[in-house]
């Protein structure tokens, strides 16, 4: 090889591996940017909003702290909780609201009352326009508690703040050993769901609601209260949520959030609502099942209703709990909640 074909044969070389490298580059933007285009615009038809506190978004998950996913195990004398602000809020906003809700998570954990009734019936249906008999079961579940937290007997053990500002704290609890003062901080919390499954010859249609209230009172001070709502009907859903008599809005966007402990190109959980919306789903759909589990037939009620009704019963529990939540784990659209459930007698 002559001295000219070495120097261009040296030169095409580095012309090609720059080229490569800019065009790798450029890809590497263009992917990027239709990426970031597809997702931030729609998804399954789901028009998504714009963020007001949140000035830079990734197509990357927020991958949450360990103690999320494993808190330290509760005892006789102290439980741990978990509350989450809702997404797009200020760093102090989100801090009280994710307090507040930790609050009212370790009411129901420490000390609640658990009510659960199910009604399933069949309709033989005169009108031509359904086929067949149709069928419904209606599913009721209540959680509640009522307890005196303040700063005597909580501790925030652990905070965090992901990249769509979502505050999560970790709130450590302690029972208070003593009677509870007449002007002590009284806390009451609840939570609901209501599912309504009815079927129509062939046709299936599911509905559900979850809903989480509380309110604290401490003295001198105005009430404060907060209410999230989440409904859902077919592929159809609306979320509420209120915080100390304002209504708190987000957008609807693909929140992703993952684990440490995964391993590499692991799919993230996703979420349009936020990690508390999906959060507080699971918790009370858990809680439903496994009470559904201990229900007992109590009567049936078909000769109550018109003619057409028939097979109507009616399923009916009722508890004192302590609830210990020991642990968590993502899937792609849900996660499962390691709970355990102690009566108290």
């Amino acid at each position: 090889m002559n001295t000219y074909k070495y120097l261009r044969f040296i030169f095409l070389a580095i012309f090609t591996f720059l080229f490569s490298q800019y065009t790798d580059a450029q890809s590497q933007k263009d992917f990027e940017k239709i990426f970031i285009k597809e997702t931030e615009g729609k998804a399954h038809n789901i028009q998504l909003g714009s963020f007001k506190n949140v000035s830079k978004l990734s197509y990357y998950p927020d991958t949450l702290p360990a103690w999320f996913f494993s808190p330290p195990r509760s005892s006789a004398d102290y439980l741990y909780a978990i509350g989450i602000s809702d997404p797009d809020q200020t760093p102090e906003e989100a801090n009280l609201q994710a307090l507040h809700r930790a609050k009212a998570m370790a009411m129901l954990q420490n000390k609640c009352q658990i009510q659960y009734f199910r009604d399933v019936y069949t309709i033989e249906s005169d009108d031509y326009s359904y086929l067949g008999t149709r069928q419904r079961f209606d599913t009721y579940f209540k959680i509640s508690a009522l307890g005196s937290i303040d700063s005597l007997n909580y501790t925030i053990v652990h905070k965090y703040f992901t990249r769509y500002n979502e505050a999560i704290i970790l709130l450590q609890y302690a029972n208070p050993l003593q009677k509870v003062q007449d002007n002590a901080p009284m806390m009451t919390a609840t939570g609901t769901v209501l599912y309504i499954e009815a079927q129509i010859g062939d046709a299936f249609e599911p509905q559900a609601e979850y809903e989480m209230l509380a309110a604290l009172k401490s003295p001198k001070q105005p009430l404060t209260t907060s209410q999230f709502t989440y409904r859902e009907k077919g592929n159809r859903f609306l979320v509420i949520s209120e915080f100390s008599g304002k209504k708190v809005e987000y957008p609807l966007y693909i929140y992703r959030y993952s684990n440490p402990s995964w391993a590499p190109n692991t799919h993230p959980l996703t979420s349009y609502n936020g990690l508390w919306s999906i959060y507080t789903q699971n918790f009370l759909r858990y809680l439903t099942l496994s009470t559904e589990q201990s229900s007992r037939k109590i009567k049936n009620l078909g000769e109550m209703y018109d003619e057409q009704i028939s097979n109507l019963t009616r399923e009916v529990a009722i508890k004192t709990a302590k609830i210990f939540i020991n642990g968590i784990e993502f899937g792609e659209e849900d996660f499962d909640f390691d709970i355990n459930i102690q009566e108290i007698y």
